[in-house]
C-alpha cells in the first residue's frame, strides 16, 4: 500500500505542477490583457476625440464661410446703395446763384467723394475680411 500512496503522491504532485503552471499562465495573461485593454480604451478615446474635433472644425468653418459670404453680400448692397444715392443726389449741388450748373466743379467734387467712399468701403471690407480670417484661424487651432 506504500506504493499506492507513493503513486497517488506522484499524481498529486503532477496535478499541482500543472495547476501551478496554469495559474502562472493565467496571471501573465490577465496582466497583459489589462494593459492591452487599457491601451485599446485610450486609442478608442483618442479616435473619438479626433473625429469630433474634425466635425467641429468643419462645422465652424462652414459657419465662418457663411458669415463671410453674408457680410460680403451686405457690404456689396451697401456699396451699391451708397453709390446710387451719391449719383442721384449730386445734380443740384453745383448750381451757381443764377441757377446755372457749373459742370466742372460738380463732377470733380462727386468724383472725389466717390473715391473717398470707395476707399473707405474698401478699407472696411479689408478689416472685416482680416477679422474673419483671424476667427477662422482661431477655429482651426482649436
Amino acid at each position: 500500500s506504500l506504493t499506492d500512496i507513493s503513486a497517488e503522491c506522484e499524481q498529486m504532485r503532477a496535478v499541482l505542477k500543472d495547476t501551478d503552471s496554469m495559474f502562472a499562465t493565467l496571471r501573465d495573461a490577465s496582466t497583459a490583457d489589462l494593459s492591452q485593454v487599457l491601451a485599446d480604451v485610450k486609442k478608442y478615446a483618442s479616435d473619438v476625440v479626433e473625429a469630433e474635433s474634425r466635425d467641429l472644425q468643419a462645422s465652424l468653418r462652414k459657419r465662418a464661410e457663411a458669415t463671410e459670404g453674408d457680410v460680403n453680400d451686405r457690404f456689396k448692397k451697401l456699396e451699391s446703395r451708397v453709390l446710387s444715392e451719391l449719383g442721384g443726389s449730386g445734380g443740384g449741388a453745383g448750381d451757381d446763384s443764377e441757377g446755372h450748373a457749373t459742370p466742372g466743379r460738380t463732377k470733380a467734387s462727386d468724383s472725389q467723394l466717390l473715391k473717398k467712399m470707395t476707399n473707405r468701403m474698401s478699407d472696411f471690407e479689408s478689416q472685416v475680411s482680416s477679422q474673419l480670417q483671424v476667427l477662422s484661424q482661431d477655429i482651426e487651432k482649436k
